[in-house]
């Protein structure tokens, strides 16, 4: 009889970017190069998705953002509290800028907001 696949037994720790300006949804491709957003899809998604895994036992939000839709910002600020109330820590690492929005997002991770 075959099993499916293994499920890991080691814990980690997830690190979500939020880097650019914060936009709502996933957005598409620019043919034109790189799309410097944050888009609230899929950091909320990611967000989620760690706060579901038991094998992740805290998270780290790396922010590096100006700002931007405040309803983008609401919603990943929305996804770190269900991962606190979840009992895991949430912990933000602000990078050269976390104004506006990228504030925002940093201050729902109450466990610890640091500079690095």
């Amino acid at each position: 009889m075959m099993s499916g696949p293994k499920k890991s037994t080691k814990t980690a720790i997830a690190v979500i970017h939020v880097v650019g300006t914060i936009v709502p949804g996933s957005g598409n491709p620019s043919p034109f190069g790189e799309d410097n957003n944050a888009r609230s899809t899929p950091i909320r998604r990611a967000l989620d998705e760690a706060a579901d895994d038991d094998s992740i036992k805290a998270v780290v939000l790396r922010v590096d953002s100006p700002g931007g839709s405040a309803l983008a910002s609401e919603i990943i600020y929305d996804a770190t509290q269900r991962i606190r109330a979840k009992g895991k820590p949430v912990v933000a690492s602000m990078g050269n800028v976390a104004a506006s929005g990228g504030y925002y997002v940093s201050c729902g991770a109450a466990d610890k907001i640091g500079r690095a």
